[in-house]
């Protein structure tokens, strides 16, 4: 895109590409006002003061700064597990490679500590959506788990705690396993 400055108004134009040379622009810019009631609108124009002054130039400055806020504990409030619970009785998921839990609803960068009822931690889990394609389902929201503890054992029938941890955010939850079959 780009911003150029005619008759005492900034314009700012976003385009995808430069136009081709030789493109003709028309330019109607209005001033003034639109009064009325909903459905008898009218528009009653205001004295141009054109820019004119001998010397006189126009500046304009910006900066763009593309930077991902913290996550707030707002932000988590929408993170949970599916599914949960979760059984593994499904023809499917008769092996232990097939197993998967996920976390879904994450900001782009989160921490997730899974948790035994007796408070040992079990797993941690590192997400980082800016990872992702954009053209993702999740779009980076959501991380798997093979519902395997630290030392790559496939966790037993429980309940569990996570805790999600995103900037100054935190979250903590809970999620059921139920394993028929080892």
């Amino acid at each position: 895109g780009f911003i150029f400055y005619m008759a005492g108004d900034v314009f700012a134009m976003s385009m995808p590409a430069l136009p081709a040379a030789g493109t003709v622009w028309a330019l109607r810019a209005y001033v003034g006002e639109i009064i009325g009631p909903p459905g008898a609108y009218s528009f009653v124009p205001a004295p141009v003061r054109p820019f004119n002054a001998i010397g006189a130039t126009a500046a304009l400055e910006f900066g763009v700064s593309s930077v991902v806020a913290e996550a707030k504990t707002s932000d988590l409030r929408n993170v949970h597990t599916v599914p949960d619970p979760y059984y593994v009785k499904s023809a499917f998921e008769s092996s232990t490679e097939q197993k998967v839990m996920k976390f879904v609803g994450l900001p782009q960068d989160a921490i997730i500590r899974i948790y035994s009822a007796s408070g040992v931690l079990v797993r941690m889990l590192e997400h980082h959506g800016g990872q992702y394609s954009s053209t993702s389902n999740s779009q980076g929201s959501e991380v798997n788990w093979d519902l395997r503890n630290r030392n790559n054992q496939v966790v037993a029938s429980g309940v569990y705690f996570y805790h999600v941890e995103a900037g100054d955010a935190r979250r903590v939850g809970r999620f059921t396993v139920v394993n028929f079959a080892q």
